[in-house]
This record gives structure tokens, sequence and C-alpha cells, in this order.
């Protein structure tokens, strides 16, 4: 899956150096950075120059003057770069949180100490703007920045284990650099992971999709597909919760291995499952997203190629990216 990962790169025109999410498909920045995190492992040192640093150098001269980013549309049927139209973004959280944690893996391969100091500042403000600015007393992010998107100021679950990750990474950046701003990100981050674990029902031993749901949900998408994003994302304030979250999953969910519940493939299902130590479940999902590609490529995304890598770089006991 790696190869396709790379295949989906925009080799021409002002976004050449991004990643459409399928081919022909438009170009989501969070789409695209949960493809790239799981191969960076996997790239020689001249394949991190030709898609992972161009990339990142693409995202911060593509934000918007409040440090958002807007994601691009082509023409449907074509494949001219050059004729596009930007559209407001899915959120602003996840976008920089998984920036960020792509950033750690590129420079913990390449040490491109340079780039860093070139660029940390530029970092910093995305990662204060859009995720620590955007946090609500409640403890969790909103999707947007405040007055972004008013409509949409919920905190969700999945977008919050994003930030989370996304500010321990950075933090961890700063801390090795010996920058003291890495206590900052870092508080913010057990602020939310501890905002996480109250959104978990002692009733019904689950979690909330958010704080905007009084109680879980046991539909799919995001009732249960949602339970499994704290161990996805190693959210260790939600630690002593796993097992209840994921046995929220398999009971309101059973069977979600075979594809039967989304036409989209919810790689992040099998991720966890490795993790977890279950790999019949884990295998069983892999093959459905082999198939999935077969028969529609376009529904098996970068994002879904990037947990399928996931899942199996795990399998083979590789780095848990």
């Amino acid at each position: 899956m790696i190869s396709h990962i790379a295949s989906l790169r925009i080799t021409s025109g002002p976004y050449a150096g991004g990643f459409v999410i399928a081919p022909n498909g438009k170009f989501n920045w969070y789409f695209a950075q949960l493809g790239l995190l799981p191969i960076v492992q996997y790239l020689s040192a001249t394949n991190l120059e030709t898609y992972i640093r161009p990339y990142l150098d693409l995202y911060l001269r593509s934000v918007n003057a409040d440090y958002s980013i807007d994601d691009v549309e082509f023409p449907m049927g074509s494949y001219d770069y050059n004729n596009y139209r930007r559209v407001l973004s899915d959120s602003d959280d996840s976008y920089a949180a998984t920036l960020l944690s792509l950033v750690a893996r590129y420079l913990h391969a390449s040490n491109n100490w340079a780039w860093w100091e070139a660029n940390k500042a530029k970092l910093k403000t995305i990662a204060y703007r859009n995720i620590a600015m955007a946090v609500k007393p409640n403890g969790l992010t909103s999707v947007f920045q405040p007055g972004r998107n008013s409509a949409n100021s919920i905190g969700y679950l999945m977008d919050n284990c994003e930030a989370y990750r996304g500010l321990r990474d950075f933090a961890g950046l700063l801390r090795e650099r010996g920058d003291g701003d890495s206590a900052y990100y870092d508080n913010f981050a057990t602020g939310i992971g501890n905002a996480l674990a109250r959104l978990f029902q002692s009733t019904s031993a689950g979690f909330t999709p958010g704080d905007a749901y009084t109680s879980t949900l046991n539909i799919f998408y995001p009732g249960t597909t949602c339970q499994v994003f704290v161990q996805g994302f190693g959210v260790s304030e939600c630690a002593p919760l796993f097992d209840s979250a994921w046995k929220y999953l398999n009971n309101y969910s059973p069977s979600w291995e075979d594809g039967r519940y989304d036409a989209y493939a919810w790689g992040v299902l099998g991720y966890v499952a490795a993790k977890r130590g279950m790999y019949t479940q884990a295998k069983a999902q892999m093959a459905t997203i082999e198939r999935q590609f077969a028969a529609n490529r376009a529904m098996v995304t970068i994002n879904e190629l990037g947990f399928y890598q996931r899942t199996r770089s795990v399998l083979a006991g590789a780095a848990d990216v």
C-alpha cells in the first residue's frame, strides 16, 4: 500500500506535493496526513525529501491568515491541477493535530533539524490557533477556531483524540530540542485526555461521540466507531477504559471486520484490533479492504490506506506509529 499512497501525489500546479484522497479526487489535508504518517518509517532519506518535506512545506505555505487551512477541489473527470477551488475544511483541530504528528515523524526519521528551526515558530502558531485556543471550558477542543464555523463548535471524541496525539508529539519535539514551551502543549494534552475520560458513560460502559451527546449511541458511526479512538491515538488518561470501549464496539457492531456497516473501510478499527492482539479480526478486515480496493478503488481513500498500513506494520512487529 505504500506505493499506492505515493501514487496519489499531485505532481503539477500550485498544489504539487500534495496528495489527493483517491484517483481523480480532491485534496483533503487531514486525510493526506493520515495516509502519510504510517509510511514515514519505510521511506529512504531520498524519498523523505521527495514525499514528506515538500508536503510539509506546501502546508505551511497554504495556511490562511488565521493559520487554518482550506481543502482543495479539482474538476471531476479531469487531472487538471491548475484548475481548482478552495473549500472549507472538515475541521481545524484534526488538520493541525495530524500535521504536528507528521512533522514529528518526519524529523525523527530525517534529523533535518535545520528545517525544524526554520519552521518551529509557525508550527507553534498553528498548534496554538487551531488546538490550544480552541479548547473549551470543558477541556475539549472545538472542531473549528472561534468564529470560523460557528455552526459547529462541538468537541468530538475522534477529533480530540487526534488533537491529544498531535500535542503530545509536538511537546515531545519541543522537549527534545530544549524548548521550554513543551510543558505548555503537554498541559493542554493532559487536559484533553482528562476531558475525554469524562465522556465515558458508566451506565452503558461506552463513550459518547462528543460533548453534544448526552448518552452513548449504538449506531455504527459515530456511536460505535468512536470507541476505539482513545486507544488508537494512545490517550493514556483513558487507558483503564480501553477494554470497555472495545467491548462496546463489538457488542453493538458485531462482525464489523467484514465491512457490513459502511461502504468505507474504517481501517482504524483493524488497526486497534492489531494493537490489542486481536489478530484474526485485524487480518479479516485487511482482507475486506483488499476486496474493496479491487472492486471500488475510490472507496479506499488515502486515510484508509494509511490505517491499513498501520495494521500491517503492527502485525509485522514494526514500530507502532
